[in-house]
């Protein structure tokens, strides 16, 4: 039996339990911060989107909860483009698109444990500025996708998220807004409310957060340096279609039971059966911006994660008992180059 298949037997008990709806709840809001990489940049000014941004983050190695030892090791990168197409003098209609990967890497993994090498997530956008009279703006943006190992494809898939926002520029300095994101993936329809706030009191000194996203403050230098802190709630949900996972036992019928251990590997488990993975990461840190020439900028961020989880879910979209892990906090640094709209 692998390792990930004990702590199933296990945990059998829990499966007419409550705790795992919620703990499957949970974990589906947490990857609903997922859309905020696509949808947020642009539509949470309501102004026009970067022109394209590259970024890449590392974490170090940590301790799985089972199987011990293995260790973890998960670095992401993203790209993403926007291409603004005026309508109007006060519309605008940007398609863009992003993709994003989870690179992992295994230390110290036990025989027969599964090693799920890459997540990738890509997603198509269109986003919709509408300004308004007396300085308010609407912004709406779609974007349908594709989530999973990239193992296999089928229509479990495809997902797709969505957002509204209304913004009011009540000053120079001070800009709020408020409006809602949902998202549909796995069979589930997520909907939650969001809050944006752009500050800047002094030309030296902005605060902005676009909720549950992301908040920042950042001291100004003549448009060429900025120096902030940083937070992020990020995370994604994605297929599993990897042959080692849906031939095995509990998700196929095995030819041979093992007497060694309690379930009956001769019958398959639906319930049991690992369909897609949600994973959540919040972090903190220090940023720095440089301009590097034009409206091209190159980024730094160096904090520390402060929560990290991975919830693996079946084809109903239920968590699974007992397999759901809290990874240990680690430092982590992230690198970009963004580019930027000219202000006009």
């Amino acid at each position: 039996m692998r390792p990930a298949d004990r702590a199933a037997a296990r945990s059998a008990a829990q499966l007419r339990g409550g705790a795992p709806r919620r703990t499957a709840w949970t974990a589906r809001l947490l990857a609903l911060a997922a859309l905020l990489r696509v949808l947020a940049p642009g539509a949470a000014r309501a102004q026009l989107p970067d022109l394209a941004d590259l970024s890449a983050q590392y974490m170090p190695g940590a301790a799985l909860e089972d199987p011990r030892p293995t260790r973890a090791q998960v670095t992401s990168y993203e790209a993403s483009v926007n291409v603004p197409v005026p309508l109007g003098e006060k519309t605008f209609l940007i398609p863009g698109a992003v993709y994003h990967v989870e690179a992992i890497s295994y230390a110290d993994a036990l025989p027969g444990f599964d090693q799920l090498r890459a997540f990738h997530s890509v997603d198509v956008s269109v986003l919709f500025v509408q300004l308004l009279p007396r300085d308010w703006s609407l912004s709406l943006r779609v974007a349908p996708g594709l989530a999973g190992d990239f193992e296999g494809f089928d229509g479990g898939l495809a997902r797709i998220s969505a957002l509204g926002l209304v913004t009011h520029t009540l000053s120079e300095q001070l800009v709020l807004g408020g409006g809602a994101l949902a998202s549909f993936s796995f069979g589930t329809f997520l909907p939650l409310p969001a809050a944006y706030v752009d500050w800047t009191p002094t030309p030296y000194f902005r605060l902005e957060a676009f909720l549950p996203g992301f908040a920042t403050a950042k001291l100004l230098f003549s448009d060429r340096v900025e120096l902030g802190l940083r937070a992020d709630l990020a995370g994604n949900a994605y297929a599993v279609r990897d042959a080692r996972v849906a031939g095995a036992w509990p998700c196929a019928a095995q030819p041979a039971d093992d007497p060694a251990t309690e379930p009956d590997e001769r019958v398959a488990r639906p319930e049991r059966c690992v369909d897609h993975i949600a994973y959540s990461v919040a972090t903190a840190g220090v940023t720095l911006g440089v301009r590097a020439f034009g409206t091209v900028w190159l980024t730094a961020q160096a904090g520390h994660s402060l929560f990290r989880r991975f919830e693996p879910m079946n084809a109903d979209d239920d968590g699974i008992p007992g397999e759901g892990q809290s990874i240990p906090n680690v430092l982590f640094f992230r690198a970009g180059a963004t580019w930027r709209i000219p202000k006009t």
